[in-house]
């Protein structure tokens, strides 16, 4: 599906919940390049991430299928609180959650998400963040290479998490149950620093 010229913004956005817009801003092609969010009551739309933050993604995703768990990339996820599809870096979860091949996926299917901090930061420390602990899910590892810190966060309460753990690159992460495993992140590096003009 592309948009024709008579397919003005305004006529595509009139009398659409969120929710349905962002599903026919999914099917655009133009856009297939694209990470569509909705956060917070707005569509958000970001470039592809760079190559450090995909690496992370990826040594992340691997240890998770080593210890059998399901890492799904940029999954849309939904709750009953409205007004928020989030697409963490990575959702977790298992092979039986996802039999149904469900989408947007039911936040309380999974016990972690987990964004490495790219352009954004206020999203991923704060609006996610929220999001996240009303929609009950048990673990949020947020990880920033700007500063080379990764945070879990456990045990979602009201609007934010109760327990925080701050761990630096290097340093194993040991993951609260269902997890029996500790995540390496030896290999974990920080984005170079942003040369000035």
């Amino acid at each position: 599906m592309t948009l024709m010229d008579h397919d003005i913004a305004e006529d595509v956005m009139r009398g659409k919940p969120d929710h349905d817009l962002l599903r026919f801003l999914d099917k655009i092609p133009e856009l297939d390049e694209l990470k569509i969010e909705l956060i917070d009551g707005k569509i958000v739309m970001q470039a592809s991430a760079a190559p450090l933050h995909n690496l992370i993604v990826t040594k992340l995703a691997i240890q998770f299928d080593a210890n059998d768990w399901v890492a799904l990339p940029e999954q849309a996820l939904i709750s009953e609180r409205s007004g928020f599809e989030p697409k963490p870096d990575l959702t977790i979860t298992t092979a039986d959650e996802v039999a149904d091949n469900r989408n947007p996926f039911p936040a309380d299917r999974t016990p972690l998400v987990i964004e490495v901090v790219s352009s954004d930061r206020t999203s991923d420390y704060i609006k996610k963040r929220l999001w996240y602990a009303i929609s009950k899910i048990p673990q949020y590892l947020l990880i920033d290479p700007y500063d080379g810190i990764c945070t879990l966060h456990s045990r979602p309460q009201g609007a934010d998490y109760r327990v925080l753990e701050m761990h630096e690159f290097g340093e194993p992460i040991k993951l609260a149950e269902p997890f029996s495993f500790a995540l390496d992140t030896t290999k974990f590096r920080l984005y170079p620093p942003k040369l000035l003009p």
